[in-house]
């Protein structure tokens, strides 16, 4: 099936490589995308929190708080306020006035999840938005004072969707779960209504529990501590089953049987005040009003609870005194707070414990040298650490009355009641020290009207949290590395007064604060702010207040400005610090190569590996490599599955990845603004202050800024087109992408399509505009708009692509035929026009279902000539293709990419052509047949690929000539490939390469053209190449070379006579060859030596010694000898003996006349061949040998003469040979016990002469007669003077004999 789509007719990577314009941007980008890599891995390299508190892995406890480094607080810059409260939202008026009627409780809490807080007074309940305290909603629907309130996730699949969260109330007496649900999903951005149903969910009793503290996990479960020390779960369900209702509370503190026998039961009545749970590992801890800490292990999938450990407050105390010695036991009295820490900010430490004075206890439930998923077993202590005002020479006093305290990604609040008015919040927060080796952190106090109810961290959610990659220890990067993503991390606090919403300080926003309080960048705190946190680190902030667009801060972004130029263009040491410096390395890249020279300069392609860039130029790269760390190394595509059917969709969504193109852009701009000439490619061009335009580095350091701007310009790009994607539905426009390029978009990633990745963002332009195709306006407009936001990745060459796909498509659906063939030529002459860009195979498949073969072949031919303008190809192919042309070998290879095309298209109208009759079958389904799929006629097709073939033919291109010859012979058209006329094709034929030509083809072609003498010479080749042709075939072939060279019109010529013997001779060893193989298939030989007899021809020697003689093979032997002229007589009579005893073994088995017939076929069989040459065929040993070998068998007397005169011996012979035999009286009759053998033979053959006589000429009977009559009256004499017993009877036939000799006339 043809694909019509723009995605098909790219020319994917050509002229320009896969990544971006020619080899100079590619290394460019390499080196750019390296330090992007190198820059990366730096910012996940911080200390982890576990290196950060100094634990060993054996797990020794440590301490720290003791040393004036651990709290940071000299100096201008490091005493500036890190947070500052941005409002006070008193509560709600409407609550004043229902406080007049509260009779025995009040309680306040937060709901942090829907940006809301709560008031319980009495049984009633009211919510409103914290930031404005708007929205109010209540419900009144309980009879009794409410002892707690909680907030969860509903699990899935047990409520209609609507229903977002529960709100969990309880009673002395029951337990109630109200739905909530809001106008608008209630993580929306804009603020929505929330709604109470009037009727709850739910109602459990709580048998006389009273449940003091409700917490919930994010799969919907629901935990309770109960003031009998107990933890409850509220089990519910959609349906009810055989032994579990819809909703009950299930205690997995005490098992059942501690009901039934109360002093079984292993604990006293310790209320729970605290559940608090770990969702990333599924661990829930509980903490006691006792300071008891308890942990239950939730399962692998978080569905179970199973008990692990329970600490009791006295232990926890113990702990903390072996590991601190010199703190006073009253800092560990009483516990206030758990804090569980979730994987992402450690896969080691799971838990802080805060203590009344503020202390912190860092627990782990595991070991540390285990993996971090395990099962936790227990809860050991690792760290403690100590508050503000436990140094030496410390200036601040340290916190007491601790009653509320906050562990959150690094930061600690406590919220101290030092007086009835007002509480103090301690903050104490490491964003700012993030490399430093041991846990620094900045701290500050702040009060707060009232007493503190409740507080969150209420910080918005990181919009790519999901996207960006983990460090390598697992965990997030600190905040000095999404900071230019990340919202500033917010506090609420809740107190009588009302809401307390505390922004903490970014370090982007803390230098706009310096920036602003100093008034300038000259002044020492905004120097002290370079140095502290490192020049490259403090450039990198100070660039996101440079390329802040917004209006507001015209004035800070100009003061940045100065600053990076002031304190980051120089290469310079580092002030010393008077704390641990912030990088735990050198901070600085050393590119291994650049590329791309300056103008009018030369600089090294290789930079020194000394080299140290500017604080300036490392800052750049960083605060780019931050920007794109979301994406960077992530898959640009995912597959979901949707109504059951897998689907790529894209893993960000238009707004985030337009955010990370803005951002981009940004920083581009940054640098086109402040670029300098082509001596500085960047300085503070719109700067006043000449003393700021500084040198920025050496040449190395200025050629890598520009391959910046060039990454700037590649990821900008691709990431606008992939933001427009999105916009046009990514999955649609995936989906009409081919399988290979959907198969790599799954695993590709930013880096990749920026580097790499041109060819694909080609295909998806170009799969972007067949979805509009037809539709010409939004097809020019998207056109337009791709032409702007990304014109390197959508060319010119693009553009004319997409109109050459308009015209095939239309042109297809023309019926006019000579409009359609105009159009085709149009479209065929706009592809020839861009040939470096066109995908072939696409566009010519698209061009074949319209029967355009002509365009096919003429536009393959063209852009194989575009590919290759000098020849390089041909000269390549012609030397015999070396390996180190490497020029030759890529001309070559592009050449035959269009070749290929041609040769597939010639596949698909040959199999049309030959495509056999469907077999019938039976139909799937009922109703009329289906409709075959729509191919070519049969003889349509054929006429195509004939047109093809004749085109190709007519071309000059002898590379396609080459090519379609061997198509032809792949596919076993060989008599198509002879009756083409062409002369490339005996050159075709006639090249080796290595490997053997093409002779069994150049025979029949010389033979065709009548050249015989060539094609005698071919077929002897072929005969005498070594392979595994067998020995059959190279006697054919040397049979028709014999056949070729007498049909030659030099047969008079002298070297056609040696020519011709030569053949003969080796046509008659390679029969011998061929004997020796048919034996020894009867001897069942091996494989090894057929393999050898069928690898070439052999010589005789070769096979006399190595075949005809180890496998006794004597009929071989005696045509070895006679081929060669080899008449010795004692050799030949040897193996006439031999083959005659063999015939008779192999008959061994038979009756005598069984064997006496076979032998005598085997004597006529080669009497045939050799009884012209007495040499080879000794008759009288022959005679002699069977004559005895019958006497031992005891087989007719006659058989052996009967035999030799079938063979074609006269009989009269045959009596002078056994005459001869006769007188040369051998004892060899005497041992055989028949000494008168010869005689009897002798007078049958007498009779048979007789019996045959009439037909001789009367001298010559007369001769004979006497002859006969000599030798009878010979044996008549010696007979009568012989004893033995069968002479009277030889004497009888002798007389008899006589007798008829003397009548015959």
């Amino acid at each position: 099936m043809q694909q019509n789509t723009l995605s098909s007719t790219l020319n994917l990577g050509a002229g320009d490589g896969g990544g971006g314009g020619g080899g100079g941007e590619m290394q460019d980008l390499e080196v750019a995308c390296g330090l992007i890599d190198k820059h990366l891995s730096y910012d996940s390299s911080f200390p982890s929190l576990l290196e950060r508190l100094r634990v060993a892995p054996q797990g020794f406890p440590t301490v720290s708080g003791l040393s004036e480094s651990d709290y940071p607080s000299s100096g201008e810059v490091r005493s500036a306020r890190h947070h500052h409260t941005t409002r006070k939202v008193p509560l709600p008026s409407e609550l004043m006035y229902h406080f007049q009627h509260m009779k025995c409780n009040c309680m306040m809490g937060l709901f942090p999840e829907i940006h809301r807080a709560w008031l319980t007074i009495d049984s009633d309940i009211y919510v409103w938005m914290y930031e404005d305290g708007s929205d109010l909603a209540y419900f009144d629907g309980l009879h009794e004072t409410i002892l707690s309130v909680g907030l969860v996730k509903p699990k899935a699949g047990v409520f209609k969707p609507y229903i977002e969260h529960l709100l969990v109330l309880t009673t002395t007496s029951e337990i109630v779960l109200l739905g909530v649900s809001f106008s608008q999903p209630s993580d929306a951005e804009v603020s929505s209504g929330m709604h109470l149903l009037p009727e709850p969910l739910f109602s459990v009793p709580t048998d006389g529990s009273y449940v003091l503290t409700i917490r919930g996990t994010e799969d919907g479960r629901i935990f309770m501590g109960a003031k009998d020390g107990c933890l409850y779960e509220l089990v519910y369900q959609a349906v009810e089953g055989w032994f579990s209702r819809k909703c009950q509370k299930v205690n997995h503190t005490r098992s059942t049987i501690s009901y039934l026998l109360p002093f079984l039961a292993f604990s006293e009545d310790d209320p729970i005040n605290q559940v608090e749970v770990d969702d990333s590992r599924h661990i829930l801890y509980t903490l006691s009003d006792r300071g008891t800490v308890t942990v239950y292990y939730l399962g692998v999938d978080g569905k179970s609870t199973s008990r692990v450990v329970s600490v009791p407050h006295n232990n926890i105390m113990n702990a903390a005194l072996q590991v601190a010695k010199t703190v006073d036991k009253t800092n560990f009295k009483s516990v206030v707070s758990l804090c569980p820490i979730g994987t992402s900010e450690s896969p080691h430490i799971h838990l802080v414990v805060v203590t009344g004075t503020g202390v912190r206890l860092y627990y782990t439930t595991g070991h540390l040298n285990g993996n971090p998923s395990q099962t936790p077993y227990q809860l050991t202590l690792l760290h403690v650490r100590l508050p503000p005002g436990f140094a030496a020479n410390a200036t601040v006093y340290r916190p007491t009355k601790v009653h509320k305290a906050l562990y959150s990604h690094g930061m600690c609040i406590l919220c101290s009641n030092e007086s009835n008015e007002a509480d103090t919040v301690w903050t104490m927060n490491s964003d700012q020290y993030p490399y430093h080796h041991v846990l620094a952190e900045s701290q500050s106090t702040l009060a707060v009207d009232g007493y503190v109810w409740a507080l969150a961290d209420v910080t918005p959610k990181l919009w790519c949290a999901a996207l960006n990659p983990p460090t390598s220890q697992g965990t997030l990067p600190p905040l000095l590395v999404t900071q230019h993503q990340h919202a500033p991390r917010q506090l609420v606090l809740l107190s009588a007064n009302g809401a307390h919403i505390l922004t903490f300080q970014r370090p982007v926003d803390k230098l706009r604060y310096l920036l602003e309080e100093a008034n300038g960048v000259e002044a020492s705190i905004v120097k002290d702010f370079f140095t502290d946190m490192t020049p490259t680190q403090a450039c990198t902030t100070a660039l996101i207040l440079a390329t802040d667009p917004n209006i507001q801060n015209t004035q800070a972004a100009e003061w940045a400005i100065r600053a990076l130029f002031l304190y980051g263009a120089s290469v310079a040491p580092p002030a010393p610090a008077s704390f641990p410096p912030q990088s735990p390395v050198n901070y600085s890249f050393n590119p291994p190569q650049m590329s791309t020279p300056l103008p009018g300069q030369n600089i090294s392609s290789t930079v020194p590996q000394d080299t140290q860039f500017s604080p300036l130029h490392n800052a750049l790269y960083l605060y780019l490599a931050r920007i794109l760390r979301p994406a960077w190394s992530t898959p640009i595509a995912k597959d979901i599955e949707v109504e059951g059917k897998p689907v790529v969709v894209s893993c960000m969504t238009g707004e985030e990845v337009g955010f990370l193109a803005y951002q981009v852009e940004l920083l581009s701009n940054f640098l086109l603004t402040n670029q300098g000439g082509t001596t500085n490619p960047l300085q503070p061009l719109n700067i006043s202050n000449t003393t700021l335009n500084r040198t920025l580095g050496d040449g190395s350091e200025r050629a890598s800024l520009l391959a910046l701007k060039l990454l700037l310009d590649q990821a900008r790009e691709v990431l606008r087109l992939v933001s427009e994607l999105t916009t046009h539905n990514f999955t649609a426009i995936v989906g009409g992408l081919q399988k290979e390029v959907r198969a790599q978009l799954r695993t590709v990633t930013l880096r990749d399509l920026v580097l790499t990745g041109r060819d694909i963002c080609r295909s998806l332009i170009m799969a972007l505009l067949d979805r509009y195709h037809g539709d010409n306006a939004s097809s020019d407009a998207i056109s337009e708009r791709l032409r702007d936001i990304c014109p390197n990745l959508y060319r010119i060459e693009d553009a004319k692509l997409a109109k050459a796909n308009e015209i095939i498509l239309s042109s297809k659906a023309n019926p006019n035929k000579i409009e359609k063939e105009k159009g085709f030529k149009e479209a065929v002459a706009l592809c020839k026009q861009i040939g470096h860009h066109v995908n072939i195979t696409g566009i010519c498949s698209q061009l074949a279902s319209g029967g355009a073969y002509e365009g096919v072949v003429d536009l393959c031919l063209s852009v194989a000539s575009q590919r290759d303008p000098t020849g390089r190809a041909l000269h390549y192919y012609k030397n015999n293709e070396p390996a180190e042309d490497h020029q030759g070998y890529m001309a070559f290879t592009a050449r035959m990419e269009c070749y290929r095309v041609l040769m597939d298209q010639l596949n698909q109208l040959v199999g049309t052509g030959a495509a056999p009759p469907a077999s019938p079958s039976v139909p799937t389904r009922p109703g009329p047949p289906t409709p075959p799929p729509q191919t070519l006629p049969s003889t349509d097709a054929t006429q195509y690929a004939h047109q093809m073939i004749n085109l190709i033919v007519a071309s000059t291109d002898e590379l396609a000539h080459v090519t379609l010859y061997q198509w032809l012979v792949d596919t076993n058209r060989t008599d198509r490939l002879l009756s083409l006329s062409s002369s490339y094709l005996e050159t075709f034929l006639t090249r080796s390469n290595g490997q053997a030509p093409l002779n069994h083809l150049l025979w029949r072609y010389y033979e065709k053209n009548k050249e015989f003498y060539k094609a005698a010479k071919t077929l002897l080749l072929l005969a005498e190449q070594r392979g595994d042709t067998p020995v059959g075939v190279r006697v054919d072939y040397l049979s028709r070379a014999h056949m070729c060279l007498s049909s030659c019109e030099m047969n008079t010529a002298s070297n056609y006579a040696d020519f011709m013997l030569h053949l003969e001779e080796k046509k008659e060893v390679a029969k011998v060859q061929l004997m020796v193989l048919d034996s020894l298939q009867c001897e069942a030989a091996g494989a090894d030596v057929f393999s050898e007899l069928n690898s070439s021809l052999l010589a005789l020697t070769v096979l006399y010694e190595k075949f005809a003689e180890p496998w006794a093979l004597w009929e071989c032997k005696l045509a070895i000898v006679h081929c060669a002229g080899h008449s010795e007589p004692q050799l030949v009579q040897s193996i006439w003996t031999k083959l005659i005893d063999n015939e008779l073994e192999k008959a061994a088995s038979v009756g005598v006349e069984l064997k006496v017939d076979r032998l005598s076929s085997k004597l006529k069989s080669l009497a045939r061949i050799y009884s012209s040459n007495p040499s080879y065929f000794p008759l009288e040993h022959i005679i002699k040998h069977c004559e005895i070998r019958s006497v031992q068998l005891q087989a007719d007397t006659s058989w052996v003469v009967t035999c030799l005169q079938g063979c074609g011996i006269p009989v009269s012979k045959l009596i002078n040979i056994y005459h001869k035999l006769y007188r040369s009286g051998e004892s060899v009759w005497e041992v055989e016990h028949s000494p008168h053998h010869l005689l009897m033979v002798l007078a049958h053959l007498i009779n048979m002469l007789i019996d045959t006589c009439a037909s001789l000429q009367p001298q010559q009977k007369r001769a004979l007669r006497e002859q006969c009559l000599d030798y009878v009256a010979e044996y008549l004499t010696d007979l009568s003077a012989s004893a033995d017993t069968s002479a009277g009877i030889i004497m009888a036939h002798l007389k008899s004999c006589q007798a008829r000799l003397e009548r015959l006339v």
